[in-house]
């Protein structure tokens, strides 16, 4: 088995429970088999659990034994075939070759392909005609690519979802709910500030690209916190609108005694965040991000998901996004957002899923009018992505400074309108603007 690091321990321990019978070896980590001793090792064990790292660095010795079976935890982590993890994990040779995920299609056809053609090389074809015959605008085609989904269906590719009434039925109720968080003058400043040099330096022609990709991170960041983009060691408390909406979500599910994650995208932050919370709840509060050793990862789960009483945990989206059961939580909030739906999907999935007894309650936090507003139209499927920072036929190269204002300068009558309705502070976000 490999899967990611945040999620070998959860292996080992589900196989202990549900398969008592079965010897299992975890390979991971300073103290692991030499090649030399593998051999023995595996001998001695009827399943063997390691991470993408690991097997990647192990590859010689792993490549030299006949498995019976490999299984791919997280399995969207090869969806690049050109990757070295997706080349190296192909040289194990496996009679059985098993993918598990929740997101086989995160960009595109092509992550599908990627996947079906590591567990069942060459049966599919190549990528190319994979991807072109299932995305064509042809009629003819497209009936034929949805005909080919289907035969696959069932046979190469096993799908559930939890709209399926027999899965629907063991889940919870699920609230979703978008917090729209109006800005602090400081925020608004700083957006702007950050539009107009953008501004500048697509009318002094330099290359675009860069400064646009950049400029979005810094946009992002501000509308989380003035302190995540400045990096300054100042108090946090009002200086921004999504921190004070997280205070009040943090009161309430302590208040009734419950538990809740916390999702960033920005780990640095999540720190800072973690830091805030526990002296605001006056009890420990953790961030899991991957910077953590597994040990320290596994223990920061392990005290949540067993302390008595309130909770709350910061994680990383890119760590803690997947993987992970955290059924202990019936409160998620993500902090920020992402682009992809599959990606936000998921995170909210980690306390959303079998073995969750109670109403799970979904926070997504928007700064209206802001980038904020272009990631939720995104994820809405309102627009594709191309279409918010680009215009038809056209790359980032190539926007002049009125498309770049239009893209990702602030929306007035958004920031005004759909604030918290508390007078002054609008009337400050205004003139700020």
């Amino acid at each position: 088995v490999v899967a990611p690091p945040a999620v070998v321990t959860n292996w080992a321990g589900e196989a202990a429970k549900f398969t008592p019978g079965l010897r299992v070896l975890v390979h991971h980590g300073a103290r692991r088999a030499s090649a030399a001793e593998l051999d023995d090792e595996v001998a001695r064990a009827d399943v063997i659990i390691t991470t993408y790292g690991t097997a990647v660095r192990d590859v010689e010795a792993l490549s030299g034994i006949e498995w019976s079976a490999m299984v791919l935890d997280e399995a969207q982590v090869i969806k690049n075939p050109s990757s070295e993890t997706a080349q190296l994990l192909r040289r194990i040779p496996a009679g059985t070759k098993v993918a598990l995920t929740g997101t086989p299609i995160e960009n595109g056809l092509g992550d599908l392909w990627a996947i079906l053609d590591f567990t069942n090389p060459g049966l599919v074809g190549p990528r190319s005609a994979f991807v072109t015959h299932l995305s064509t605008d042809r009629d003819a085609t497209r009936r034929e690519g949805e005909d080919a989904m289907r035969a696959l269906n069932g046979i190469l590719v096993f799908r559930r979802t939890k709209d399926e009434p027999v899965i629907a039925a063991e889940l919870p109720d699920r609230i979703d709910e978008v917090d729209h968080c109006a800005m602090t003058p400081e925020q608004v400043g700083l957006y702007q500030a950050v539009i107009d040099q953008l501004l500048v330096k697509a009318e002094g022609q330099e290359s675009a690209k860069g400064h646009v990709f950049a400029a979005i991170t810094a946009l992002k960041q501000i509308t989380n916190h003035p302190a995540a983009y400045t990096g300054d060691d100042d108090g946090l408390d009002g200086r921004s609108g999504k921190l004070a909406r997280l205070d009040e979500i943090v009161d309430s599910v302590f208040a009734a005694g419950e538990k809740m994650v916390v999702f960033t995208q920005y780990a640095e932050w999540g720190q800072r965040l973690a830091a805030h919370l526990s002296a605001r709840t006056r009890t420990s509060v953790e961030c899991y991000h991957g910077g953590l050793t597994r040990t320290a990862r596994d223990q920061i789960l392990e005290s949540f998901n067993e302390r008595d009483g309130a909770g709350v945990l910061v994680l990383s989206l890119k760590a803690g996004g997947t993987g992970l059961n955290l059924t202990a939580a019936n409160h998620v909030v993500l902090y920020d957002r992402w682009w992809n739906p599959a990606v936000e999907d998921q995170a909210r999935d980690r306390a959303w899923r079998l073995g969750q007894t109670r109403t799970v309650i979904y926070h997504q936090l928007v700064c209206p009018g802001t980038i904020d507003s272009r990631v939720e139209e995104v994820v809405a499927g309102k627009r594709q992505i191309a279409d918010v920072a680009l215009p038809k036929s056209s790359s980032v190269e190539d926007l002049d400074p009125e498309q770049l204002r239009r893209a990702l300068g602030l929306r007035v009558d958004e920031l005004v309108d759909e604030g918290d309705g508390s007078g002054d502070g609008d009337a400050d976000a205004e003139d700020a603007a």
